[in-house]
């Protein structure tokens, strides 16, 4: 894990180093704006680099998280931030703001592109470039041994290391004062739970959280002017901060968590609960593909019962 955050924070670096050098005043160049999105892609990189370690099925397990997903969970995933940011709208309208939203899905930083262009490239670099590494990754093998809630505290950790050059070059961290920087880590917290709870949800679909990503992304920095991002920045903190305690610091959803495949304890099956083993009619704690089906009958007797004879007959063996 510790190897997949390194490479994922040296590559997103060194595509930024141009744009953090330049806004530092250590060259004069002008580097182009779309290195920004180029290193959105570090975490993807990393976490495919690291999964072709463990040969060809650990990458072919990253693909199908990024492709398959329940389709309702499609939906959802475009509509959960558009009804966020919908109802931080409605919220200002009551309270006698102004809310102008023509400007929504449009970019400051890139404002060449069109809106479509736009969410395509956010969607692609921030969404999937993302979500790849650090849920499709990452989060599985974290939630393998741990609480998804402690588990997404780790990856908060890391996520909020990874976005430290932002605080140089880009205009809305670089003039943040030291409160904001707190707000903002917060918000990081927040968005982590959110994510969790999507990716667990959705039986740990990139594809889901990659959307979900990528349009509260594009949403929440639309230049609309007023406080409507403040207010659904807002929305985004209370609803992430408040998922441990609507589904509990275990799951953070309202099933499993997902764990990592690989792993002997997959996300099917408790860990900690005794099985039937087939191989030795003992109850064991082995993986999980050796858990008895409904159809399988449990033994007649207890696992100490079995374990006993089983010591009985090496003893004997070993006397002979």
């Amino acid at each position: 894990m510790f190897r997949f955050f390194v490479l994922a924070c040296a590559l997103s670096w060194l595509a930024w180093a141009p744009l953090t050098a330049s806004a530092l005043g250590w060259t004069d160049a002008t580097p182009s704006p779309y290195l920004h999105l180029l290193g959105g892609l570090g975490p993807a990189a990393a976490g495919l680099i690291v999964s072709a370690r463990g040969g060809r099925e650990g990458v072919a397990r990253v693909i199908r998280r990024t492709i398959a997903a329940p389709p309702r969970w499609i939906v959802l995933g475009v509509a959960l931030p558009v009804t966020l940011y919908l109802v931080a709208a409605v919220v200002l309208m009551v309270v006698g703001y102004d809310v102008d939203l023509s400007a929504t899905g449009r970019s400051r930083e890139y404002p060449a592109l069109g809106v479509g262009w736009y969410a395509l490239a956010n969607i692609v670099c921030y969404g999937f470039g993302e979500e790849i590494g650090w849920r499709g990754y990452a989060l599985p093998r974290l939630q393998t041994h741990r609480t998804a809630t402690r588990a997404t505290l780790y990856l908060a950790l890391g996520w909020a290391i990874w976005h430290l050059p932002l605080f140089a070059f880009s205009a809305g961290m670089s003039a943040m004062r030291p409160a904001e920087m707190l707000g903002w880590a917060v918000s990081i917290l927040a968005g982590a739970f959110l994510m969790t709870f999507v990716f667990n949800a959705s039986a740990g679909s990139v594809l889901v959280v990659a959307l979900f990503h990528g349009t509260l992304d594009i949403l929440i920095s639309s230049p609309t002017g007023g406080p409507l991002q403040i207010t659904m920045g807002a929305l985004v903190t209370v609803a992430g901060l408040t998922l441990p305690f609507r589904f509990g610091h275990r799951d953070l959803a309202p099933r499993p968590r997902v764990r990592d495949g690989s792993h002997p304890r997959d996300a099917r099956v408790d860990p900690t609960r005794p099985r039937y083993c087939e191989r030795d009619a003992t109850m064991t704690r082995g993986p999980p593909e050796y858990a008895p089906t409904a159809g399988d009958a449990e033994p007649s007797r207890s696992w100490r019962a079995l374990r006993r004879s089983a010591d009985r007959s090496f003893r004997r063996g070993r006397r002979t």
